[in-house]
């Protein structure tokens, strides 16, 4: 399965999702999963991961320089990345070409994973047609959601399938709308809450993921749950948290409605 991580809004969280999620799916589940850092113009999935020293990336891939073997990183935590060029891109590479390139090496993962850049540019476009679902990434304020409805529209006038969406940073706050009207204003089922921890800037300062850095802190478990979820398996046993109920009480809701 290929996995589109996206969003019509920058800022959101995609590469945080994107790093968390697959860096716990690789880890504690114990799959073949390949992170890819579609965002050419500003990537910052190889410095999330801690990648700084790039010789070959996803812009020579695509400029027919390299293999996608070639491009891959390996973390210590088993996850498999490919960065996107953290140089100014004199000659901007065919992103047209993403899907053919990741056709080439997708029977050897069980999941791959594309962080989009923001927007529905050329870039994000391309992220989506080289993947088999779509999940986009949105904040719990009336500007996000807007630009998610955007995103769920354009994949589906691709005929792409949306798992759902993923709401960010939620604090619960009543200045916050509610789940269930996020869902309603996306017409999309609200997959995963995130909520916001401070310790989630300190990880990213550490350019490692939470899930990696700090298991127990609110922000992993529940990236850990929504990994679970995404790949049809029970999270790893953990204490129940304020966005783990929530989950669990927005799913009893949308069964109980149909």
């Amino acid at each position: 399965m290929t996995i589109a991580v996206i969003s019509a809004k920058g800022g959101v969280g995609k590469t945080t999702l994107t790093s968390n999620v697959a860096a716990v799916i690789a880890k504690d589940f114990g799959r073949r999963v390949l992170a890819i850092d579609g965002n050419i113009t500003t990537p910052t999935l190889g410095i999330h991961m801690g990648i700084l020293s790039q010789e070959k990336t996803l812009d020579d891939v695509l400029h027919g320089k390299i293999k996608m073997q070639q491009a891959i990183y390996i973390h210590p935590c088993g996850l498999h990345i490919i960065p996107s060029s953290l140089a100014p891109n004199v000659e901007f590479p065919d992103t047209s070409m993403l899907k053919e390139k990741i056709a080439e090496i997708k029977g050897s993962y069980d999941f791959i994973f594309i962080d989009a850049a923001a927007g529905i540019g050329k870039e994000v476009l391309s992220a989506m047609r080289a993947s088999d679902d779509i999940l986009v990434v949105t904040n719990p304020d009336m500007a996000s959601i807007v630009s998610a409805i955007k995103a769920i529209k354009i994949a589906r006038s691709l005929d792409l399938s949306v798992i759902g969406v993923v709401v960010n940073r939620f604090t619960g706050g009543k200045h916050e709308p509610k789940i269930s009207d996020i869902e309603e204003l996306c017409e999309t089922r609200v997959v995963g809450i995130i909520p916001f921890d401070r310790s989630v800037l300190e990880s990213v300062k550490k350019m490692t993921p939470i899930v990696i850095s700090n298991e127990k802190s609110p922000a992993s478990k529940a990236f850990r749950s929504l990994a679970a979820y995404l790949i049809g398996e029970e999270a790893p046993s953990v204490q129940d948290t304020f966005v783990e109920k929530m989950i669990a009480r927005i799913r009893a809701a949308v069964h109980f409605n149909g």
